[in-house]
């Protein structure tokens, strides 16, 4: 399959070096592979800020692979906040600062789950002293931001997409993290960002864990409302533990 853009031919030829075929083929080996493609596309130049990517069916030809991992693989890209789905038109490459989220992209596709393991250690120690001191100091614009998260992730259980739920989870910690009035806190949750947004999309994938993590997300609003920082504590603990469990063991 040739695909003819304003790139040119010879961009076709670059663009269409085969995978390496390992002895699992299966989408989960494969899509990391496609990620790390498309990274370096744009690392040389040949995507920048604004382009638009092949379509998921011209990626699948140009790579010899099924939808199933350009899909998983455009995901990716899309959380980590590299590019963008317009609906209607394509996927295009964001008008960001590039080089940092390449750097992300190159940091977890190095090893995917050892990054997603040590990432859920380090939510553990921002959130859990994060409830606590929410539980103390969170005011009632606080509570209602918490709220309006929880609300919107029981609409999106009742027939979102993952992007919604990954959306939606994320308002939740971020607002528990701000209720929390630490400045420090809050500029490392959002300096970690775009690593967080994969996190979520990886142990949210599954949608038999929504209700799981919603029930979680009512149960730790709950307690910060009654300020009791052991409790929310506890099940913010609990909470990521379980993110983590499942992250663990679907990697088996």
């Amino acid at each position: 399959m040739v695909y003819r853009n304003s790139w040119g031919e010879h961009m076709y030829l670059y663009m269409n070096e085969p995978l390496a075929r390992m002895t699992d083929n299966s989408p989960d080996s494969l899509y990391a592979q496609i990620v790390d493609r498309i990274r370096q596309w744009m690392k040389d130049g040949h995507l920048k800020e604004g382009d638009q990517l092949p379509s998921e069916r011209e990626l699948a030809q140009m790579f010899d692979v099924s939808r199933v991992p350009v899909r998983e693989a455009l995901k990716i890209l899309e959380f980590l906040g590299a590019v963008q789905h317009v609906r209607g038109k394509g996927v295009f490459v964001k008008k960001i600062n590039i080089s940092n989220v390449l750097n992300n992209i190159e940091f977890i596709m190095i090893d995917p789950m050892h990054t997603l393991l040590d990432l859920f250690e380090a939510r553990q120690a921002i959130e859990l002293q994060a409830a606590v001191l929410a539980a103390q100091r969170r005011t009632d614009e606080d509570l209602s931001a918490m709220e309006a998260a929880v609300q919107e992730m029981e609409l999106t259980c009742n027939g979102g997409s993952d992007q919604d739920i990954v959306d939606a989870s994320a308002r939740f910690h971020n607002a528990v993290i701000t209720a929390s009035h630490n400045v420090i806190l809050v500029s490392i949750n959002e300096s970690l960002g775009n690593l967080l947004k994969f996190s979520r999309q990886q142990s949210l994938k599954d949608t038999s864990r929504w209700q799981t993590s919603l029930r979680y997300h009512k149960e730790i609003m709950q307690k910060l409302k009654e300020k009791d920082g052991a409790e929310a504590f506890r099940l913010m603990q609990e909470h990521l533990s379980n993110a983590k469990e499942y992250i663990a063991k679907a990697a088996r």
